[in-house]
């Protein structure tokens, strides 16, 4: 018995002439295996074997080939044999993007371990490289070419071992997938396979639909149906959670084949089914719960097709199988007459709305007189039942909405679209609805996407007729309130609540029987808000159709716009209090009715158009859009009365102030007050004041700005008014800054914070801790810093992320920084420049702070780095932002060590690892260890791109 572990050394002569030498190693089953570690003349029957661990045998013998670059060198030069091999391209294969400097000494190194292994002759210099002289017969992956082109698969398969190439990064990077791809489709095309073979191989490429029809034909001619339809499960879960799409439809055939009898009265759906992977384990679980389920929904929404997918998924659990009845094309009486010979059956009752009542008797007559019998209904109304489940079929979600868009959109352009953001708007503005969404794709074979957008209201209407058709049906379905309220309705964009239904519609009794008609018909939806509270929408199609049918009707459009600005101006007030939180999500919820009836607003004489716009200036503000928000003031300007005009110039004035626009922004504050003035409002005036200060303290009139200040904090103290008085405070500190004076900055901030605090202003509070943020951070107290951020943040989320002024996330910038967190200092200033402009900019002095911060990192990190940094922050949502900002500081943060600076400026200087290490007086593998922290904390991906860091940081 050889032991195990050793290996003894022998020498034997071969059938050569020469002399090999030998290890004994144990093979994998215990036996003796051979093993010719060198041969020093001819090279004998040679067989080079790269499919699977490299393997080479001479005469039989495994030959021992030492070393992973040698192992690598043969590898390339065999793929390439009778070619010569350029000393560029080895070095790529053998070193990829770190090649050592003497790069031909290096590889004459290795070439002649290998003629030790094959012989001298079997590798040939050449002026521009090495060759590898030997048979093409001798290497297995070249052979498996050669047997392909013949078509003899069998013998090209059978020299297959394994994953190729099996332990070489760059060959499985580089070779092997175009080898494995021909490997597969050899397997596709062979007949006659191996069950177990291919059970393995859809383990291995679980994503190769081929393979997996292949297998489940074998299994169902073999008679192992309950085994295929395992596998088939398995194959749509792995479809499903990687990729979000359903089997392709072959597979999804021979499935249905598979369930044999079960399935028989069902159509095969030529298109992929997408998504609604929740609603179909929800309608599963309906119909274990309910004998009679009925899917509703609006027209389009894909109900009929749903249904399919859940008997085609559940209907082996029936002995007797699916009965499909369609109401288009039958009356419900031919039910009875289906299932009369079955006792076990899941009727699939599809287009109930065309007859509900006809349906709802005969259903209650089967189910009562077959208990075995269970129905799914599709109906755009609810059949009205006893023991009936509705389940409501919302559109699709964002995701498979735009994989069902491309789907469709390949199908008839042959390429599916690659501006993924246009067809995500598309499918936004279709709102998921399935059947707007194939329409709309069908527009591929002659438009792009961006076309097909800017086109989408007419394109559906000229499209083949099917979606007006549908909703004709339904809207003739609907009683005379119903369809009086139906059009009505088209005056709201996006959902609206109750209290907006009732002012708007103006039908008094007859209101919420004709809404409850509308929801059981499906053309209005109703969406459940955390609170308990009901809102109502129209998908857009659905209401594009009821706005024909409305037309102009100025009266209800004029309710529109009086209930939303009121809706508005409460909104306003409430902003300033303590729970601006739920007040900011209440408003964005209105945020498509605003700009709806300002839009009609605007085109009517009257002021509603300014009152609107001034009354959500400052939500508008706090929510980032300051540029619109402007304009939409300043459209309107001319229409108000000197107190409307008074407010309305005061808000123009502060989003020209953030626009750093500082004479628009004068010249409105100062119209203002002089409005005030004349009009005897003291109030008013003292808010002028406040605002005259702000501007003056941004131009240079520092000490002008605090004698303002002064006098709009004496007019508030003499009425009493706190909040007016915490909001001139937060000015004054911002003049002490301009000033560069912290020490009378930092009072103010803080007054303010504690002024919000007590008057229960969510917004002063939330003011006063960025202003006593920002005095931390020019005097280095990290930990205040901190705990002021914190506090903000926390502000953020229970306004659920709507708060997108930039002063906050160029506060969390300015705190990275601080902390040393170099890429997420970077990141969080990308975003903030990006909102900044929308018009959201800082005052002048934290404007200049954060620009020296950005400079000084920009300069640490190379300008490069620092784009992709910032660009990357542009990409984050606002949770990831609050996330980035209060993160804690990780190694990788740290600035790079002198020790860092030194390997980079000598990788810079194009020295490989062995002369930094020599130059140094450090090992190889610390130079290793200290060029993988560059590239982390640096953000980079290769050693060139360190390089090009290093020449541009030494200019």
């Amino acid at each position: 018995m050889i032991p195990p572990i050793r290996a003894f050394a022998r020498s034997r002569r071969d059938s050569t002439d020469g002399c090999c030498q030998f290890a004994v190693s144990p093979g994998p089953d215990g036996s003796v295996v051979w093993v010719a570690i060198s041969h020093g003349g001819e090279m004998g029957h040679l067989d080079i074997r790269l499919l699977g661990p490299l393997e080479i045998r001479r005469d039989g013998l495994v030959v021992q080939v030492p070393g992973r670059k040698v192992r690598a060198l043969l590898a390339v030069l065999a793929l390439n044999c009778g070619r010569t091999v350029s000393f560029d391209g080895l070095g790529r294969a053998l070193w990829a993007d770190d090649p050592p400097q003497r790069l031909r000494g290096s590889l004459q190194t290795y070439v002649g371990r290998l003629r030790r292994v094959l012989g001298d002759d079997a590798v040939t210099t050449e002026p521009a490289g090495y060759r590898l002289d030997v048979p093409v017969e001798c290497v297995d992956v070249l052979r498996f070419h050669r047997l392909l082109d013949d078509g003899k698969l069998e013998q090209a398969l059978g020299l297959w071992r394994g994953e190729p190439f099996e332990g070489s990064r760059w060959f499985e990077e580089h070779e092997a997938p175009a080898l494995v791809e021909r490997y597969l489709t050899a397997w596709e095309q062979r007949t006659g396979a191996d069950i177990a073979d291919l059970q393995k191989l859809t383990t291995r490429y679980p994503l190769r639909e081929t393979l997996w029809l292949k297998l489940l034909t074998a299994l169902r001619d073999a008679g192992r149906h309950a085994e295929a339809l395992e596998h088939y499960e398995a194959l749509r879960t792995h479809l499903a959670d990687e990729l979000g799409v359903d089997p392709a439809p072959e597979l999804q055939a021979i499935h249905r084949t598979l369930l044999g009898t079960t399935t028989a009265g069902i159509p095969r759906d030529l298109t992929r089914f997408f998504g609604r992977d929740e609603e179909l384990a929800q309608l599963e679980q309906a119909l274990r719960d309910s004998r009679l389920v009925t899917i509703a929904g609006p027209p389009g929404t894909g109900k009929t097709r749903l249904s399919r997918e859940v008997a085609a998924r559940i209907g082996s659990r029936y002995a007797d199988g699916v009965v499909l009845v369609e109401l288009v094309s039958t009356t419900p009486h031919a039910l009875l007459t289906e299932i009369t010979e079955y006792a076990d059956v899941l009727v699939v009752l599809d287009n109930c709305e065309h007859v509900v009542d006809e349906a709802r008797t005969d259903a209650v007559q089967v189910l009562a007189t077959y208990p075995s019998v269970r129905i799914l209904a599709t109906s755009r109304v609810p059949l009205g039942a006893p023991g009936e489940q509705v389940f409501r079929l919302p559109p699709l979600a964002p995701a498979p909405a735009s994989r069902l868009f491309a789907d469709r959109a390949a199908l008839v352009s042959g390429a599916a679209p690659a501006d993924q953001s246009t067809v995500d708007a598309i499918c936004r503005k279709l709102d998921g609805l399935p059947l707007a969404i194939e329409l709309a794709a069908a527009w591929s074979r002659v438009l792009s996407p961006r076309e097909i957008l800017e086109r989408l209201d007419p394109l559906l209407q000229d499209s083949d007729g099917t979606m007006r058709a549908a909703l004709d049906w339904s809207y003739h379905l609907l009683s005379a309130p119903q369809q009086l309220l139906f059009e009505r309705l088209a005056v709201f964009s996006g959902s609206f609540d109750l209290a907006a239904l009732e002012y708007v519609a103006d039908l008094g009794d007859e209101l919420l029987r004709a809404l409850t008609g509308l929801v059981d018909h499906s053309l209005v939806l109703t969406d459940r808000l955390p609170d308990g509270g009901i809102r109502y929408r129209l998908l857009e199609p659905v209401r594009q159709y009821a706005a024909t049918a409305l037309g102009e009707a100025p009266s209800i459009r004029t309710r529109h716009a009086k209930h939303f600005l009121a809706v508005a101006q409460q909104g306003d007030s409430d902003l300033h209090g303590n729970d601006r939180g739920r007040i900011l999500i209440g408003l964005q919820r209105d945020e498509g009715n605003f700009l709806a009836a300002l839009s009609w607003a605007r085109s009517q004489p009257g002021d509603t158009g300014l009152r609107l716009s001034t009354a959500l200036a400052y939500y508008w503000e706090v929510r980032g859009f300051v540029n619109d928000a402007r304009t939409w003031l300043e459209e309107s300007l001319d229409r108000g009365d000197p107190a409307l005009r008074a407010v309305a110039l005061a808000r123009l004035g502060r989003l020209a102030w953030r626009q750093r626009d500082y004479q628009a922004s004068t010249l409105a504050y100062q119209e203002s007050l002089d409005l005030n003035q004349h009009r005897g409002d003291e109030p008013g005036t003292a808010r002028a004041l406040r605002n005259l200060a702000l501007v003056a303290a941004a131009t240079g009139q520092a000490p002008y700005a605090v004698d303002l200040c002064a006098q709009s904090i004496a007019k508030f103290r003499q009425y009493g008014d706190e909040r007016g008085r915490g909001w001139t405070l937060s000015v004054l500190g911002l003049a002490y800054c301009e000033q560069a004076a912290w020490a009378d900055a930092g009072p103010c901030f803080r007054e303010v914070r504690e002024i919000g605090r007590s008057t229960g202003s969510a917004a002063l509070t939330f003011a006063g801790r960025l202003g006593v943020a920002y005095i931390a951070a020019e005097g280095g107290e990290v930990r205040v810093h901190r705990e002021e951020l914190t506090a903000i943040v926390a502000d953020l989320r229970t306004a659920s992320g709507l708060i997108e002024d930039p002063e906050w996330l160029w506060a969390s910038m300015s705190l990275a920084a601080s902390e040393g967190r170099v890429r997420a200092s970077l990141r969080l200033a990308g975003a903030a420049a990006a909102l900044s402009r929308r018009g959201g900019r800082m005052s002048d002095a934290t404007t200049v702070h954060c620009d020296a911060i950005v400079e000084r990192l920009r300069q640490q990190v190379g300008g490069r780095t620092a784009d992709r940094l910032m660009a990357a922050g542009r990409r984050l949502n606002q949770d990831e932002l609050m996330a980035e900002a209060l993160a804690p500081p990780t190694p990788t943060d740290r600035p790079l060590s002198s020790r860092e600076l030194e390997v980079a400026d000598l990788a810079g200087q194009g020295l490989s690892n062995e002369q930094i290490a020599s130059a140094l007086v450090i090992s190889r593998r610390t130079v290793e260890s200290h060029l993988e922290h560059i590239r982390q904390k640096l953000d980079l991906s290769s050693r060139y791109e360190i390089i090009a860091w290093a020449l541009s940081r030494s200019g």
